[in-house]
């Protein structure tokens, strides 16, 4: 049923458990602040408070239906100086959408003005409201109520139940224990730049990190017991098979090319770890074992911003970044996967054109995109290689032959020494700039390169 092997077994003696324990004891008085998390639920329940006011006022109880506390704040898991606050309130099934979204919207606008905050709407499957009060940042949004088994209706409805099964599980009377290493885990994976699941991060989620603390039974425990994961990694929470009532040689569904398959509870056929990149489940497993190794604080606090400047301090290549202007209200969501998606494209045809680069990257602020690279060299002789048909393509091989003049044979292909179309990277990167590759060039709508500038750098969020 479980996949997880006795700990005993597999502790290394080479790991300080004393000097462990004094660097995680360090920390976590770091990262909790008893006296904040009292003032937080305060405000919550004085903010649900105000908003069922409102709701109870405007005869909006029926359709809503009860409103509740979700995510981190609601379950203490949250770190020191994190204060956002995550309220839902959940409908009856059947309720109109834009009935719901007036609602929430209307009421929860009342509410903030009340309290004398900001709010503004955010745009996510529906609409819903976004504040801040003070010093607390608020998400106020609607969705319908459901049971376990039932259908999703829409994406955040899942939300509810995500809050439902981690609050029982951390009811045990281990509790205290598995929060601080809850707190431990999401400190240690933003320390090492793999902590949130958004498009431009590629990491671990709040709720991933809670169901790993649970299944592993601590943070210690994850990490001795990552050692032994390989790409494509599958855990299965006990709970899954008791809530759906599933035999023990129940076959999961497969959900190929993702380095980590955690089963959902609220839904057995969603990877709740979908949006980790290979790169920073890598990450995860090389520090995780560098730490048990050499504890050290170090590993907690901006420890990727330290690793970058540590590589950047070296002789460089050729530096090149695109900077491209960035559509207003765009989300980070959005831009990122067309940064992606353009670098990409220029990678096929740098190489068509023999531009080695060590190393790329993308990165986006308010007001531009930045596409960056470190080549090699960049200048080429203006010799190049052109390679043509197999000699045994018959009329194809030769019609190659009389295009070309100096024509040899390299293995069965036809070959020939040609004039180079761009001797230098910035010759390639201005007709890129000035539209004239639009037709190799895959341009998403947000992140066009035309008329783009061309600098001579590397831009990363890591700079001064």
């Amino acid at each position: 049923m479980s996949n997880i092997r006795k700990l005993d077994n597999v502790i290394n003696n080479n790991y300080n458990d004393n000097k462990l324990n004094t660097v995680l004891n360090e920390v976590l008085q770091d990262i909790i602040d008893y006296k904040d998390g009292q003032e937080l639920n305060g405000f919550s329940k004085k903010l649900i408070n105000e908003l069922f006011g409102q709701l109870k006022k405007r005869n909006f109880i029926p359709p809503v239906i009860d409103i509740i506390q979700v995510g981190s704040t609601a379950r203490n898991t949250h770190l020191k100086n994190d204060y956002d606050i995550d309220i839902f309130v959940r409908f009856e099934k059947g309720t109109d959408k834009e009935l719901l979204k007036n609602i929430v919207l209307e009421c929860g606008k009342t509410v903030i003005q009340k309290l004398g905050g900001k709010c503004w709407v955010e745009y996510a499957e529906h609409p819903y409201l976004s504040a801040k009060v003070d010093k607390y940042d608020i998400d106020i949004v609607p969705c319908y109520k459901l049971e376990w088994g039932d259908k999703i209706i829409s994406a955040v409805d899942r939300t509810p139940l995500h809050n439902e099964f981690l609050i029982n599980k951390l009811k045990t009377k281990y509790n205290i224990e598995l929060i601080q290493d809850i707190k431990l885990l999401k400190k240690f994976l933003k320390g090492i730049g793999v902590y949130g699941s958004d498009l431009k991060t590629k990491g671990f989620s709040g709720y991933l990190c809670e169901l790993l603390i649970i299944y592993y039974g601590g943070f210690i425990n994850l990490l001795k017991e990552s050692q032994y994961w390989k790409l494509g990694q599958k855990i299965i929470l006990p709970d899954i098979y008791k809530l759906y009532n599933l035999k023990d040689d129940y076959e999961f569904i497969d959900i190929p090319n993702q380095p980590l398959i955690v089963y959902d509870p609220t839904d057995i056929n969603r990877n709740v770890a979908a949006a980790l990149g290979n790169e920073n489940f890598c990450k995860f497993l090389y520090y995780s074992n560098l730490f048990l190794k050499n504890p050290s604080k170090d590993y907690f606090y901006d420890y990727d911003a330290k690793v970058a400047k540590n590589i950047n301090n070296r002789d460089m290549g050729e530096l090149l970044t695109l900077v491209i202007n960035r559509p207003k209200n765009i989300v980070e969501d959005v831009i990122y996967p067309q940064m992606e998606k353009l670098q990409n494209s220029i990678n096929v045809i740098l190489k068509e054109h023999d531009f080695k680069y060590i190393r790329y990257g993308n990165y986006a602020d308010e007001n531009y995109c930045y596409l960056s690279w470190e080549f090699t060299v960049y200048m080429l002789p203006n010799v190049h290689v052109k390679v043509g048909p197999p000699v045994y393509y018959g009329n194809r091989a030769y019609q190659f032959a009389e295009k070309y003049d100096k024509c040899f044979i390299d293995g069965c292909n036809v070959c020939a020494f040609v004039e180079r179309k761009y001797k230098t990277v910035y010759e390639l990167f201005e007709d890129i700039t000035s539209n004239k590759l639009n037709n190799k060039i895959a341009t998403p709508k947000y992140v066009v390169p035309e008329n783009a500038k061309i600098l001579n750098i590397f831009k990363e969020k890591y700079e001064n």
